[in-house]
């Protein structure tokens, strides 16, 4: 494979960034502790079904084309249903008075209209599709109601705008938005989403096939009955309306690397995943976790790569050495304790290696700036640049494979003070069903097998470096293992003392 080794010196004027993009350098631009693989999953999607449209009026020929790096279309918006499943409170208040129907769809009504900003308020002809798609208010209720309990983490107090509904339609999917300021923001939507979508880009040319004619078959009009709520309640967004001028389009994240083995295996993850035979909510889980697992696993991993060089050859993977969650502690807890400290440092230790070649690419602009000044103040503003660094880093590269792990149950603090790597009933089961796919069953140490080849997950043996872990804690951690598969229904031992792990959505697995 090509080397690692690649660098950008337009990033400042691409993005507008402020200070030199060491960071962006190596790790793209740009992930932040404020987005969740759940967000992640979401802006992919609104990047993916934005492609789509691109591609529906010719200005792409793929959605997947590795050279695509412009959005073409803003993000769906969808206000009008956001307004009616977060901006209604009127709606439970009316649903138990004792008035009349026709007391109710007034009083709903008038609120609908009197919303403030051109982009929320309900027109005659919003108002007039509502009311001739259902026969009570009783109705109108329930189906608000039945959409409002799709919503991604509902006791959240984020600002409407920036609420979701788990994408299982393209009815589902719209941007995070600054309702004071009537613009998308990036809160939320830091652009992580937008570096999945390269990563997927910069895949194998086969597995991009197949991800384009099932997120397109995903994104195809749907005749189910959460795509003809939506069809009841508001009138369809008008696409060309959303179509961006060619001054202003839109680039794209920065990735830095061209090609990676991790790409294609993210890109035939989500593959696998969209090819089950499962509930699109379902599926919609999965992939959340598995997007989780990857993206931390590629920022580790560039951490594993660049910390003794800055100029690799090929991607280093790191090991994740996991408990079974126990009360007992033992050699694998500590271990596993200590990786995450020694992970960690190796993303320090990458800036470090890599600091020096980046900034050199800037030195004239630095000296731009610093021209009729000495060389000492040149020196500090470079060391300022690279404090700044380093402070990102802190609050947020190091930190993100935390957030990502933590929230698809990889990462615990459970019985101790300190994370560990762990693997939870929600997170194997996602790894079950994106390992097994549709197949029936698969050997137990064939999976154990497949968990350390795909994704360097260690169950019952170390890594090569891993000298303090107990072999007798490794053989209890298997049998914990088998144990929690057995006790979600994904494990059969058979009469012929074989045990094998098992898809639970095939009904003669066993």
């Amino acid at each position: 494979m090509d080397s690692l080794h690649t660098y950008s010196s337009e990033l400042n004027k691409q993005y507008g960034i402020k200070n030199i993009p060491i960071i962006e350098n190596i790790w793209g631009h740009r992930f932040r502790t404020d987005q969740t693989p759940s967000i992640l999953l979401f802006e992919l999607m609104c990047v993916i079904e934005s492609q789509l449209q691109a591609k529906n009026v010719g200005l792409i020929n793929s959605i997947f084309n590795p050279e695509n790096d412009k959005l073409y279309f803003k993000h769906r918006q969808f206000f009008k249903l956001r307004i009616l499943i977060y901006q209604n409170e009127i709606l439970e208040t009316l649903i138990n008075s004792k008035l009349t129907d026709e007391e109710k769809w007034e009083r709903q009504f008038d609120h609908l209209k009197a919303l403030e900003g051109d982009l929320f308020q309900f027109k005659d002809d919003d108002i007039e599709h509502i009311r001739n798609n259902f026969s009570t208010f009783e109705s109108f209720y329930n189906a608000v109601n039945i959409l409002s309990s799709l919503t991604f983490d509902p006791l959240s107090k984020k600002r409407w705008t920036s609420k979701f509904i788990y994408p299982i339609s393209s009815e589902y999917i719209w941007c995070d938005f600054d309702n004071k300021r009537q613009s998308e923001d990036r809160r939320f939507f830091c652009r992580g989403g937008e570096i999945v979508y390269l990563m997927l880009c910069r895949a194998d040319h086969r597995v991009r096939e197949e991800l384009e004619e099932k997120f397109e078959s995903w994104l195809s009009p749907q005749n189910n009955s959460f795509a003809k709520l939506v069809n009841l309640l508001v009138r369809p967004e008008v696409r060309k309306d959303l179509k961006l001028r060619e001054e202003v389009r839109k680039d794209l994240g920065y990735l830095p690397y061209h090609q990676l083995p991790i790409f294609s295996e993210l890109a035939q993850d989500l593959s696998n995943i969209l090819s089950l035979e499962l509930e699109r909510l379902d599926k919609v889980k999965v992939m959340i976790d598995i997007i989780g697992y990857h993206v931390g696993n590629y920022i580790l991993s560039i951490g594993e790569s660049y910390h003794n060089t800055s100029n690799p050859t090929e991607l280093k993977r790191p090991n994740y050495l996991v408990e079974i969650l126990s009360k007992v502690t033992n050699s694998i807890r500590k271990t596993s304790i200590q990786s995450i400290s020694t992970q960690r440092n190796k993303l320090k230790r990458s800036l470090a290696t890599r600091v020096g070649d980046i900034v050199s690419l800037y030195e004239d602009v630095i000296e731009a700036e610093t021209e009729l000044e000495d060389n000492s103040d040149k020196e500090r503003k470079i060391s300022k640049q690279i404090e700044n660094a380093e402070s990102y880093l802190a609050t947020h590269i190091s930190n993100y494979p935390n957030v990502c792990f933590r929230e698809i149950g990889f990462l615990s603090k459970k019985n101790t003070r300190s994370y560990r790597y762990v693997l939870t009933e929600d997170f194997l089961h996602s790894l079950v069903l994106t390992i097994l796919g549709n197949e029936k069953r698969m050997e137990y140490s064939n999976f154990k097998n497949e968990l350390k080849e795909r994704y360097s997950i260690f169950v019952d043996v170390t890594p090569d470096n891993y000298q303090e872990v107990i072999q007798r804690d490794l053989n209890r951690n298997s049998k914990n293992l088998a144990s929690l598969l057995y006790q979600m229904g994904m494990l059969r031992h058979l009469s012929d003392a074989c045990s094998y792990v098992i898809n639970p959505y095939k009904e003669d697995s066993v």
